[in-house]
Parts: C-alpha cells; sequence; structure tokens
C-alpha cells in the first residue's frame, strides 16, 4: 500500500516549527482546498469531478495527549485526500461552530468536566455562568446547527456544485447532518436544479470502527499532523489516564494512521465518484423511491 503523505502545515508565524495544526498547504499536483483557490479554478475542478467535500468537526477535548481540534482536522485531512484520489471536486474548510454541547461533547460529559477545566486552566465555576444549550432548550439547539448546517449546504451550492458529500469527524453529527441533506437534495429536486448529497464518518465507507481520542483517532492525526500528539503526557499527568480518552491511545502510531488514512481516502473517492458519475440520481441511503429525473 502507497503510504499516505504527511499533510504540512504554515502560519505566518512559522508554528509549523512548534508543531502545530493551522492549515493545510497544497501540493503542487492536486490544489484542493476552496478557500486557496480562484474562480477559474473552482470552475476547472468541478469539470473534473462536481463533487464538494464539507467536513464536519468540533473543538473538543481529546484526552491530555490529543489536540482539542482532531475532528475537524482528521475529517478535512480524509476529504482532502480522497478529492486528491478522485482527481477532482473541492473541500471547504470544516464547520465547528454551533456544535450542541450534548452531542457526545466531551468537555460537557459530566464526569470529568472539573478535570478537564483544570486542564485548559479555566475556572470549574465558569459551568455554572454558560447556559447549556446556548441559550436555547435543547430542542432548538440542535434546530439552530442543521439551520448553520443547511445554510452551509446552500453557500456550497452557490459556487456551482452539483453534489455535496458530507464527511463527520465528530461522528454524533451524522444523525442530524442526514435529515438536513435529505431535505435539501428534495427542495433542489422540486426547485429544478438538483444538488446531490451523501454523508458519512471518516471510517464508515472503509467498514471500519473509530474511537475517541484513541489508537484510531490519535494515530490519524500523527499522520496527519506530525508533532500534535504527545502520548507522554499521560505519563506526566496520571491523573488524565482515561480521562475523556480511550484506553488504547498508548497504541497510536503514525504508519497505521497513514494506512487507515489511505484505506478511507480511496473509500471515500469511490462513494464520491458515484455522485458525480450517476448525477442527479440519490446514493441509495437517501432511500427515495419517489425520486425520479429532475422537472422538464
Amino acid at each position: 500500500m502507497r503510504p499516505v503523505p504527511a499533510i504540512r502545515f504554515v502560519s505566518s508565524n512559522s508554528i509549523e516549527e512548534q508543531g502545530i495544526t493551522i492549515m493545510a498547504t497544497m501540493t503542487e499536483d492536486a490544489n484542493v482546498c476552496i478557500e486557496l483557490m480562484r474562480p477559474a479554478q473552482i470552475h476547472a475542478c468541478r469539470q473534473k469531478a462536481d463533487v464538494a467535500f464539507l467536513p464536519l468537526g468540533a473543538l473538543e477535548w481529546h484526552g491530555i495527549h490529543g489536540p482539542v481540534g482532531t475532528d475537524a482536522i482528521k475529517a478535512h485531512g480524509v476529504c482532502r485526500l480522497a478529492a486528491e484520489k478522485l482527481g477532482g471536486g473541492a473541500v471547504f474548510p470544516p464547520l465547528v461552530w454551533g456544535v450542541p454541547r450534548d452531542s457526545f461533547f466531551m468537555d460537557n460529559n459530566g464526569f470529568c468536566d472539573d478535570l478537564i477545566a483544570k486542564a485548559y486552566g479555566a475556572d470549574p465555576g465558569l459551568k455554572a455562568a454558560i447556559t447549556p444549550y446556548g441559550g436555547m432548550d435543547r430542542q432548538e439547539q440542535w434546530l439552530n446547527y442543521q439551520r448553520l448546517l443547511r445554510m452551509s449546504l446552500e453557500q456550497i451550492a452557490g459556487f456551482g456544485f452539483r453534489s455535496i458529500y458530507i464527511l463527520s469527524g465528530h461522528n454524533p453529527l451524522v444523525h442530524w447532518a442526514k435529515p438536513v441533506a435529505v431535505a435539501f437534495s428534495r427542495a433542489t429536486h422540486m426547485a429544478g436544479c438538483v444538488v446531490t448529497t451523501d454523508w458519512g464518518g471518516e471510517f464508515e465507507a472503509a467498514g471500519l470502527n473509530g474511537d475517541h481520542a484513541g489508537k484510531w483517532e490519535m494515530s490519524l492525526m500523527m499522520a496527519l499532523a506530525p508533532g500534535s500528539v504527545d502520548l507522554s503526557e499521560n505519563d506526566r499527568r496520571p491523573e488524565y489516564r482515561g480521562a475523556g480518552a480511550t484506553a488504547n491511545a498508548p497504541e497510536a502510531n503514525e504508519r497505521e494512521g497513514r494506512q487507515w488514512l489511505e484505506t478511507c481516502a480511496i473509500a471515500i473517492a469511490q462513494e464520491a465518484r458515484w455522485l458525480a458519475d450517476n448525477y442527479p440520481k440519490l446514493p441509495p441511503r437517501h432511500d427515495h423511491r419517489r425520486f425520479g429525473p429532475p422537472p422538464a
């Protein structure tokens, strides 16, 4: 299996030297990040494969040893590699804001919140001053997130993309992204200008399984952002062992991370290719048997 090259990360402050992830640079032969494209490049990438990738993530505790942006970084990294293998399409910046704090959100888990706050250097009492659902009730917070996702899909479609693949790095979000994707495709179908959608976690298409801040996620991070994971933190601060992290984290390694990235990217690229080649059909998971061709 050909190894996946580690994505390089740079910033104007030379943060790459510190091993901290900021944004991915482009390889010379695969310019897939939408924010770095000029209009003509967007048009060209759509002609190669008319698919946009939308990574979903969160800024969330990933153990004392992992970066809080793990979900977004791995989702964006897998999407980028998938787009490179697809030979076209574009990857949009990860959506990280508005994630409801009861979405299996580790910083608000109810059993080690104070320990996590201590690691951040935050006042544990601050939790009492922050409304649990963003000033909304439990249901409204999810509706708010779904509205934000719907607006994101509309903005992506505004660039002309006919298909959108939603990839969730914070895997519980898949359950709330699905009805938004279905409703969006249905609305565009009824309007006579179909935008097809598909969705999943980074490992589902490949038939693999993930974890939280364990061997799976930390191996991916070692491959995508070398230097961002420090497993020795668990030895220096033993009170954090197992605190909001899968116990097998010490087994994480870059080699398997590269292999898993390759496998996931190939599987997702295949699903994205199906979207492009079968437009305006919807993938089987939509299961909308009433959907026919768009109105004439």
